[in-house]
């Protein structure tokens, strides 16, 4: 009994000796940055602002991991899911979320298949877009609380005011 508490203690004593050694934290790269993110966020929200409705709107690096999201007032919570499981298909599909609901007519097998693939993560309706660069895929938007038609309309806007960010940079 001994022997455990003198362990236990000098494993106490020495800890901050192991905290000063700690190699540093890891950091995953990703092609599109918050401020990125956030200008595709603003630009779809001014888009819907004027069209006098409200929305959930989704970002996501090319692993399809959230960077930014943001819910207008007196939208549903709900629709941040919706929202992100657009994003996340289209990331991950490298398609937009219409073109791949379009699957369930077209090619059912294909459409089950992905929805096999990613039970819970993917909504394929309207509304997801693929953020490409260079012929480089980045990352998606996702948009959810318009109707149908539009939340593809909100995120095009928002890849707008982000091509126009990128531009600026060059």
């Amino acid at each position: 009994m001994k022997a455990f508490v003198l362990v236990a203690l000098s494993l106490c004593i020495a800890q901050p000796a192991f905290a000063q050694n700690a190699p540093p934290p890891i950091t995953v790269p990703s092609s599109l940055s918050l401020a990125e993110a956030r200008a595709i966020i603003d630009g779809a929200v001014a888009y819907t602002r004027e069209q006098n409705m409200r929305m959930a709107i989704v970002v996501v690096d090319q692993a399809g991991y959230v960077v930014a999201s943001e819910r207008m007032d007196g939208i549903s919570p709900s629709n941040m899911r919706f929202a992100e499981g657009k994003a996340f298909a289209s990331a991950m599909l490298r398609a937009t979320t219409e073109a791949l609901g379009d699957l369930a007519k077209s090619r059912p097998d294909r459409y089950h298949g992905i929805m096999n693939m990613y039970p819970g993560r993917v909504y394929l309706v309207g509304g997801g877009v693929p953020l490409v660069t260079d012929g480089k895929l980045v990352g998606a938007v996702g948009v959810a609380g318009l109707p149908q038609g539009v939340d593809e309309k909100a995120g095009r806007a928002g890849i707008a005011a982000w091509e126009k960010l990128r531009d600026a940079k060059k």
